[in-house]
């Protein structure tokens, strides 16, 4: 429609001309006054409609203009808007690991998520640092939350963190109130159990699970989870104990590795 309005529009000037020559020869048949009036009259409603028609063309290229410029405008500054918002988001992220590495007793390397591990059977991350950042295997990965897990490889600038919703990876874990010692692993599902806690041990859902300080990996007191649900078999000597985990690993951006003192690091890669 807005193709055929522009073609009408570039045409009207010969229209005219055609019409003025019809016209002409139109009078020059008539010798009547009062037909030469009406003629007038005509052509005068004719010029008018005309003129009325090239104006509502012209509204409407204008208008069309406009619109295509609005829609150009307001894809901008959505655009923008969404920028500011990521921009806004991650300031926050970043001041609380700013927090955290102020007061953290060892060293920490910043590292972004670049990825998830293609390794069959486990689940990982890719980080964007590596081996020239003096980042190591056995490494302890942490976030703004808690414990993310360890590094199992690194390349001289890259590095692949096992986190802890992963069939291979156990960690030594505490109840925060009871102090009770246990083992956290993944449960193959939404949640972590924390393993060999007996019976006889009072443990409350809420309860705060962190590291223990047992490992030769993961220094104590590093947040896992809290726990959820408590069950207990007759035939079983130690409960049964899920535990939310700190982290959303999948929501995951920025991480931290712990960076342990040099004296630890042949401790380290050893392993647990």
């Amino acid at each position: 429609m807005r193709i055929f309005l522009q073609a009408m529009f570039h045409k009207r000037s010969v229209l005219v001309l055609f019409f003025y020559i019809a016209l002409s020869f139109v009078l020059m048949g008539l010798n009547d006054a009062a037909a030469l009036r009406g003629i007038r009259l005509v052509l005068l409603q004719g010029i008018a409609l005309l003129h009325a028609v090239k104006e509502k063309i012209e509204v409407i290229q204008i208008t069309a203009e406009e619109n295509r410029m609005l829609r150009q405008e307001n894809f901008r500054l959505k655009l923008t808007n969404q920028k500011l918002r990521e921009a806004l988001l991650e300031n926050a992220r970043l001041r609380r690991m700013l927090n955290i590495k102020k007061g953290y007793p060892y060293p920490l390397v910043a590292a972004r998520v670049i990825g998830n591990g293609v390794e069959e059977g486990v689940r990982s991350l890719i980080l964007n640092v590596g081996e020239t950042d003096s980042v190591f295997k056995n490494y302890p990965v942490i976030c703004a939350d808690g414990l993310v897990g360890k590094i199992i490889v690194t390349t001289p600038h890259q590095s692949i963190a096992q986190v802890l919703m992963d069939h291979n990876s156990l960690v030594s874990a505490r109840l925060q109130r009871s102090r009770e010692v246990g083992v956290i692993a993944w449960s193959g599902n939404s949640w972590l159990e924390l393993l060999y806690i007996p019976k006889n041990i009072s443990v409350e859902t809420g309860e705060l699970v962190i590291t223990s300080g047992l490992s030769k990996i993961y220094p104590p007191g590093l947040k896992i989870g809290v726990v959820t649900d408590i069950r207990e078999n007759e035939y079983e000597f130690f409960k049964e104990i899920r535990v939310q985990p700190a982290v959303r690993y999948n929501a995951l951006e920025e991480v931290f590795v712990i960076r342990r003192p040099q004296a630890q690091l042949m401790e380290i890669q050893t392993g647990e």
